[in-house]
């Protein structure tokens, strides 16, 4: 277990940070919580944690200072800001005293968990270099170097070799989050390091794996410029493309952010920052794959303006009434438009930031259902909690924009629920999910949070729509199945169990002998004589 410790000034939130959220999970355990930046340095100094999650805003001590001294003090433990404020400036700050991470408040699950397992990744990873440093020396000695310098440790040891070659740096990351939630880690970290140096060693660009992203430190002034590197990443991108095109198939896993440039090796730990910063970025692009940090400065800065700071809400309620009765009427093709419309709205008025949007869309979402509440209509398929959770847990701009026009489509069909065709909708979609995927666990709630329904409604609905429960429904199409293959081939029972979803070969046969009235191995003989 890795050590942590959490520092806020609100005693209900260090405890809700310190007890609710699953540390073990994610390889870590809290050892202790302080209240402010001068107790954490007292406690830092007592447990010597891998990692202080602190909120940025307390007296005596801010965040950001507490940060400062710990780059100072403690310069290989990681920290992770939790701040209500998503500002440009603060995150830049942030950067500059070497933070990890920035997550806003509320802190939900899925934040968690996509940053402490990445810590844990790089945690891992740390103690695995300098465990194979003493069997490779030569080698590790040069990774060792670039963890060094992106993390702006001991940087004296390496000050006259480069400082004799007089160069400026920058840092690029290729982040593969996306292919290593879905693919076994290993065999593919090692095929994509082998491609990276055979492709950047030309350019004399040393590569790092660092946590589940590549690192490259750039030094050739040529690829310093964003038009030139920019069509050497591509390059490097369409040749992962073409020789893993298993693992990067469909919409691109890659996402790459790059830093600006550094002028000293102190600086590069700035440029590493950056790069991650930029990278988070990919949120709202469907296509940009290279994202720089000059770019993202240029479009946030532009928030400052005044008309572009009016609310979104005044937006919205430009064309509420139009989007209601929309809504109302069932008309999907106008209900796509509003939503195009209200994005782009909410684009213009808040730039370029995530939580915004996230936020936006909650806004939105509530005063909607608040507002056809309002009006006398039940919305038995929305949970309000399950609804408002979706939208921090989707990764892009795009998936979010066609869940919202999904949600006020079911927020359509409970308003026209009268009308048996639009229920019968809902039962249609979960009868052809359990044919396609029967083999899969299937569960009555998996189901419901796929139609983004409530549990008691869909089974009400289904029950009322065919006659017998859902979970009575997937088991009969499971055993059809079955029937198919006892008698097409000559896989073992056992085997035929699994292979149509049921993982307890004892109920599977419980199953068959009460849909059939013969147990697997008499129906099969009986289609044998």
């Amino acid at each position: 277990m890795y050590k942590a410790i959490v520092v806020d000034d609100e005693k209900s939130i260090r405890e809700r940070l310190t007890h609710f959220f699953p540390w073990s999970d994610v390889g870590f355990e809290v050892v202790g919580s302080a209240e402010n930046g001068c107790e954490a340095l007292e406690l830092i100094k007592q447990e010597l944690p891998n990692v202080v999650l602190t909120d940025v805003l307390m007296p005596e001590m801010t965040g950001l200072e507490l940060a400062k001294e710990i780059k100072l003090l403690y310069p290989e433990i990681k920290v992770i800001i939790l701040s209500a404020y998503d500002d440009f400036k603060y995150a830049q700050d942030a950067i500059q005293h070497g933070v990890k991470g920035y997550m806003l408040e509320p802190l939900t699950k899925g934040d968690f968990y996509t940053v402490f397992n990445q810590l844990a990744g790089e945690l891992d990873e740390d103690t695995e270099l300098r465990k194979e440093n003493e069997t490779n020396e030569k080698w590790d000695a040069q990774e060792l170097m670039l963890l060094d310098l992106i993390k702006g440790e001991n940087l004296q040891k390496y000050s006259e070799e480069w400082h004799e070659q007089n160069q400026n740096f920058r840092v690029a990351i290729f982040s593969f989050e996306k292919v290593f939630k879905e693919t076994s880690t290993f065999s593919i970290r090692q095929k994509i390091k082998e491609l990276a140096v055979d492709f950047w060693e030309r350019y004399r660009v040393p590569v790092l794996f660092y946590g589940n992203s590549l690192i490259l430190i750039i030094t050739d002034q040529k690829l310093m410029t964003r038009n030139v590197l920019k069509p050497k990443i591509l390059m490097f991108a369409d040749s992962l493309q073409h020789n893993l095109g298993e693992i990067f198939k469909g919409e691109s896993n890659i996402v790459v952010g790059v830093g600006n440039e550094a002028q000293s090796l102190q600086e590069i730990s700035r440029s590493y920052h950056e790069a991650v910063h930029a990278s988070s970025y990919k949120y709202f692009s469907e296509y940009e794959t290279v994202i720089f940090l000059e770019d993202l400065a240029l479009n946030e800065g532009f928030n400052n303006d005044k008309v572009i700071q009016s609310n979104i809400l005044d937006y919205v309620n430009d064309f509420e009434g139009k989007l209601m009765d929309s809504v109302l009427k069932g008309e999907m093709a106008e209900i796509s438009m509003d939503v195009q419309y209200f994005f782009g709205a909410l684009e213009r008025s808040k730039g370029q930031n995530i939580s915004e949007v996230r936020a936006s869309c909650s806004e939105f979402v509530i005063m909607l259902i608040f507002k056809f509440k309002e009006k006398g209509f039940t919305l038995p398929s929305i949970d309000n909690q399950q609804v408002l959770g979706k939208i921090y847990e989707i990764d892009s701009l795009k998936e979010l924009k066609r869940w919202l026009q999904q949600i006020l489509g079911n927020i359509s069909l409970d308003l026209t629920k009268n009308d048996d065709q639009n229920v019968n909708r809902y039962v249609l979609i979960a009868k052809e999910y359990v044919k396609s995927n029967y083999q899969e666990k299937i569960t009555l709630i998996e189901m419901s949070n796929i139609l983004f329904l409530h549990q008691a409604y869909f089974s009400g609905i289904f029950k009322k729509e065919t006659g017998q429960n859902f979970i009575d429904y997937v088991n009969e199409v499971r055993i059809e199945r079955a029937v198919q293959l006892l008698r097409e081939t000559d896989h073992k029972v056992k085997l035929i169990s699994d292979m149509v979803g049921f993982h307890s070969h004892s109920y599977f046969i419980k199953v068959f002998k009460n849909e059939k009235g013969v147990t697997p191995v008499t129906f099969r003989r009986q289609q044998k004589r």
